[in-house]
C-alpha cells in the first residue's frame, strides 16, 4: 500500500513503530557511562569466581547428557511397545537438547577454553551432534550477531531467511506468509542454522523474484562468488553428510532390517523435538515485540551493552525448562557477557534487571508462553 492511500493515524502508528524499534533508550553520557561502570564491575566480579565448580557443573551436564544418549538408543534399539519407544525418544530429545544448547553453544563462545580442566569442552575441541559446522557457526553467531546484535546491515540474526521484523526491511509479496514460514522454519530448525551458518541461503534467496540483497545482513564482503559458494557449501556438507551417518546410517545397520524403521522414526522424532524447542528458545530471545533493532553502530562500550540488552529479551522460566533451553531463556545475561558460563545466567539476572531498572532501561521479559505469542504477532504484524 503506498504512503498516500494510508490514512493519517495509519501513519502516525508506522511512524511509532519505526521510531520505537530504531530509538536507544535517551540517556546522557554521563548515565551512560554510570550505567556502564556497574555492568563491568558485576562482570568483573562474577568471572573472577569461574572456577572448579563451573568445570564440574559442565562436566556433569556433559555425563548427563550421554547417560540419556546411551539410554534413548537402547530403548530405541529394542522397545517392542510404543511407551518404551516413547520414553528411548524422550530421552534422545533430553540429550540432543542438552548437547546443543547448554554444552556446545558455550564451547563455541570458548566459554571454557581458559581452564586446561574443561579441555574437551574447548571450542576446538567440541564436535556437538548437529549438522550445524562448528567454524561456521562462530563466525556467524560469534562474530557478526553478537558483536552487531539488533542492527540490520550488519547482524544476520535481524533479517535472517525471508523475514521482515523491522520497517527498516522492504516490504516484498514473500512477506505475507511469514508467520507460515516461521513455522516451517521451526520443525527444521538444525538443518536451517546449518545452511545460515555457511551463507549457502543468501545464493539461493536471489533467485527469488523481488528479494533485495541489501535488506538482509551478508555473511560475504561484495557480492558473493561461485568460489564463495563452493566453500560455503563444503563448510556445510563436512558437517551435515558424517552428522546424518552418525545418526542414522550407523545406528541404522545396528538396529537391521526388522528395527531399522523403529530406530529411525525415534531419531527424527527426537530431532524434530530439539528443533521446535530450539527454535521457540532463539525466537522469543530477539524476535518479540518490542525488541529494538539500529541502523548505526555503537560508539563505545557503553552503548553497545545498551544495544545488547534492549535488542535481546528474557522468558520466566522453572529450572528444567531453564535447563533445556541452555540458560538462553537468559538471552539478556548471555549477550551482555557472552563468555559467561550458563550456570552463573540465573543468579547474574536479578542483578542486571536491577542496574536496568535504576537506569530507565528497557528490560524484556515474560513467560515462555507470552514471548512466543508475542514472536508471531511481530511477525503477524509485518506481513503487512
Amino acid at each position: 500500500m503506498s504512503p498516500a492511500a494510508l490514512s493519517e493515524t495509519e501513519l502516525q502508528q508506522r511512524l511509532q513503530n519505526t521510531l520505537s524499534e530504531t530509538r536507544s533508550t535517551p540517556l546522557s553520557e554521563s548515565q551512560l557511562q554510570a550505567f556502564a561502570a556497574e555492568l563491568n564491575a558485576l562482570k568483573a566480579e562474577v568471572m573472577a569466581e569461574i572456577g572448579d565448580a563451573d568445570v564440574a557443573y559442565v562436566k556433569n551436564i556433559h555425563q548427563l547428557a550421554r547417560i540419556c544418549e546411551i539410554n534413548g538408543r537402547l530403548l530405541l534399539h529394542f522397545s517392542r511397545d510404543p511407551v518404551s519407544w516413547s520414553l528411548g525418544v524422550l530421552s534422545l530429545w533430553v540429550y540432543l537438547q542438552l548437547d546443543n544448547l547448554e554444552i556446545h553453544h558455550y564451547a563455541q563462545h570458548q566459554v571454557w577454553d581458559h581452564l586446561p580442566e574443561a579441555a574437551p569442552f574447548h571450542s576446538a575441541n567440541y564436535y556437538h551432534n548437529s549438522p550445524v559446522d562448528e567454524e561456521a557457526w562462530r563466525y556467524r553467531h560469534n562474530i557478526l550477531h553478537h558483536s552487531y546484535t539488533g542492527q540490520v546491515e550488519r547482524d544476520p540474526d535481524v533479517s535472517f531467511g525471508l523475514f521482515r521484523l523491522s520497517e527498516l526491511i522492504d516490504k516484498q509479496y514473500f512477506h505475507k506468509i511469514q508467520p507460515l514460514l516461521l513455522i516451517l522454519n521451526t520443525l527444521n530448525t538444525g538443518q536451517s542454522i546449518g545452511l545460515i551458518s555457511t551463507g549457502l541461503p543468501e545464493f539461493f534467496n536471489r533467485l527469488i523474484p523481488g528479494y533485495k540483497a541489501d535488506d538482509h545482513a551478508s555473511m560475504f564482503k561484495g557480492e558473493p562468488t561461485a568460489a564463495q559458494f563452493m566453500e560455503a557449501l563444503w563448510k556445510y556438507l563436512r558437517k551435515a553428510v558424517p552428522n546424518a551417518m552418525y545418526n542414522f546410517g550407523l545406528y541404522g545397520l545396528l538396529a537391521g532390517p526388522k528395527r531399522w524403521g523403529q530406530v529411525t522414526l525415534g531419531m527424527l522424532t527426537a530431532i524434530l523435538l530439539r528443533d521446535i524447542f530450539t527454535g521457540l528458545s532463539f525466537y522469543t530471545g530477539h524476535m518479540v515485540e518490542g525488541v529494538k533493532h539500529y541502523d548505526q553502530a555503537p560508539r563505545n562500550r557503553a552503548e553497545w551493552y545498551l544495544q545488547q540488552i534492549e535488542g535481546t529479551a528474557n522468558v520466566r522460566a522453572g529450572t528444567l525448562v531453564s535447563l533445556l533451553m541452555g540458560h538462553l531463556n537468559y538471552q539478556i545475561e548471555h549477550h551482555l557477557f557472552p563468555k559467561m558460563p550458563p550456570n552463573r545466567l540465573e543468579a547474574v539476572a536479578p542483578r542486571v534487571q536491577a542496574i536496568c531498572e535504576r537506569h530507565g532501561v528497557q528490560y524484556l521479559t515474560g513467560s515462555f508462553g507470552e514471548q512466543i505469542a508475542s514472536v508471531f504477532r511481530r511477525m503477524q504484524h509485518y506481513t503487512r
